[in-house]
């Protein structure tokens, strides 16, 4: 079938226009399948290594009861993890055995590496408020308080006050213990309450 003039000049339009711009239209068309590739990638990867770690994490808990094989496989999926959730969790693991063993010099260590390597708020909140309780036992008063100025978010508020008064109270600050007793008197519920009531009592 013949194409009239109008079709023809069309095609020739459409032909001259190809020729101009079908380069960037294929680079266009390799970025956009790169980048999609590439993110489904990501995420694959990212999938698979949470799921390692995990295994990983899992297989170090197993051997705590051994502590000279616990010790050597903690420090080097720390070291080799530094940075991710399952290493924080697990020198948080390893601080646990050792106040339990009433190591706190070593747990102090042990939460600051925690406290350093947690990358969100609740890690963070949680190795803050472990190591300022730990400091609390070596009487750092001064590093626990520091230490406590880390927690973030209002989850931590009570627990925050309460250790913050029984630091300032074990500096001799009265008024101060107080301060934070009475606050956390206002946030917390009615069982809580009455225990926190007993610590103001005792001033």
């Amino acid at each position: 079938m013949a194409y009239t003039i109008e079709e023809e000049q069309e095609l020739n339009e459409l032909k001259a226009w190809w020729q101009e711009n079908y380069k960037s239209i294929i680079v266009i068309a390799i970025l956009t399948f790169s980048g999609v590739f590439g993110w489904r990638y990501w995420q694959d990867y990212q999938v698979t290594k949470s799921q390692t770690l995990s295994a990983q994490y899992d297989q170090l808990i197993d051997n705590a009861s051994n502590p000279n094989v616990y010790s050597a496989q903690l420090n080097q999926f720390v070291q080799e993890n530094g940075k991710t959730s399952y290493a924080v969790l697990a020198l948080l693991d390893k601080a646990k055995v050792e106040v339990g063993q009433q190591n706190f010099t070593d747990a102090e260590s042990t939460l600051k590496q925690a406290l350093s390597n947690a990358n969100d708020d609740i890690l963070m909140s949680i190795s803050a408020i472990r190591l300022a309780t730990v400091q609390y036992q070596l009487q750092k008063f001064d590093d626990a308080l520091a230490s406590l100025n880390q927690v973030k978010g209002k989850t931590w508020d009570v627990r925050k006050l309460l250790l913050a008064g029984d630091i300032q109270l074990a500096k001799g600050n009265k008024e101060a213990a107080k301060s934070n007793f009475e606050q956390a008197l206002k946030t917390t519920n009615s069982f809580e309450q009455s225990l926190i009531q007993i610590r103001l009592n005792n001033l």
